[in-house]
């Protein structure tokens, strides 16, 4: 396993790996194309703004398994593992690398994210606590300070 920033000319492979776990999810095909719309957003704002955040993969011989972005250095707005690799600790080595990456740059001195309910329990093992926010979209508010 090594776990490399990511490159440009990786973002067909990422939307793939991201495209692919979310068709995994118990969520409606509706659903599931607003989450693969906001994950293919979010690449394209990383690709504009390199420097304005924190993308890494994580490679298993040459193959793109997993990838974390934290935009400006507090929004944890994709965390992905291929299914056929969660359980592995490959969300735990990306998630402890973005956050080594993130101490000192994050305006929050935190990284926020939005859990699905299936990753709830993961979040929590990482030491993400629960946050308030506004939104209601079924999703559980949480951070981790830095």
């Amino acid at each position: 396993m090594k776990i490399e920033t990511i490159h440009a000319d990786d973002s067909k492979a990422l939307l793939f790996l991201m495209s692919a776990t979310i068709a995994t999810l118990d969520f409606s095909q509706e659903m599931q194309q607003e989450f693969i719309s906001n994950v293919a957003d979010n690449l394209h704002w990383w690709n504009a703004n390199p420097d304005q955040g924190c993308h890494l993969k994580c490679t298993l011989d040459g193959e793109i398994v997993g990838v974390i972005l934290v935009k400006k250095f507090w929004n944890l707005c994709s965390l992905f593992v291929s299914p056929e690799y969660q359980g592995q600790g490959l969300g735990q080595a990306l998630m402890l690398a973005a956050i080594d990456q993130c101490k000192g740059k994050s305006e929050k001195q935190a990284i926020w994210l939005n859990a699905a309910p299936n990753a709830i329990l993961f979040y929590r093992a990482m030491g993400c606590i629960s946050r308030s926010s506004s939104q209601q979209l079924g999703f559980s508010a949480m951070q981790i300070s830095l």
